[in-house]
């Protein structure tokens, strides 16, 4: 099995987000720093009041949204990551419930797009789409672990995986978590489709 984190995703979008606004903390404080005392003072000291509410936004974002994550387990699990055409890949999502939670709704989604590079630029187009909903209105209790599986099957005249310079045919999985009270919470992995 092919294992992933959606748990991790979110975390590390958060992260992100803070270390972005750090960088961008101490960017601004070069500047100001350098400018001090010229004629534009003025404005890096009137500037720091967006700066340090894009830091607090992004770490105090971080701490409630971590606190109030609403699974301590939720993994994405993969038989294989390459099938033949007619074939079908097999997922698996783990998850376990830090409170009472509600699942408004869980869908794995096998998709196939087509990436070309014209005169306009890169244009994307969606050939295939399979979508499976695991579960709908489900009340999750505190500590409550539950696994959910689905097929995801890939048409006999499905179009291979392929990657030039010109472009490219990919298949992703995609799976969508809503929550009441938190959000969504989604995560992709690219798989392969190729002759047996």
């Amino acid at each position: 099995m092919i294992w992933t984190s959606l748990i991790a995703q979110t975390k590390r979008r958060l992260w992100m987000s803070l270390f972005l606004a750090t960088l961008v903390a101490l960017v601004y404080l070069h500047f100001s720093r350098f400018y001090q005392g010229s004629g534009y003072g003025w404005f890096f000291v009137v500037g720091w009041v967006p700066v340090t509410l894009n830091w607090l936004y992004a770490a105090l974002g971080l701490a409630y949204r971590l606190d109030r994550h609403p699974f301590s387990l939720l993994d994405l699990g993969l038989v294989s990551d390459q099938v033949a055409p007619g074939g079908a890949f097999e997922i698996e999502l783990r998850s376990k419930a830090r409170r009472v939670t509600e699942v408004r709704r869980l869908s794995a989604e096998l998709r196939c797009t087509q990436q070309k590079m014209t005169e306009k630029g890169r244009q994307r187009t969606v050939l295939q789409s399979e979508e499976s909903v695991l579960a709908e209105n489900l009340k999750l209790g505190v500590g409550e672990a539950r696994t959910f599986r689905a097929t995801l099957p890939v048409s006999e005249k499905a179009p291979f995986s392929y990657r030039s310079m010109e472009g490219k045919i990919s298949w992703t999985i995609h799976v969508a978590l809503d929550v009441e009270g938190f959000g969504e919470l989604r995560d992709e992995l690219e798989v392969v489709v190729a002759p047996g």
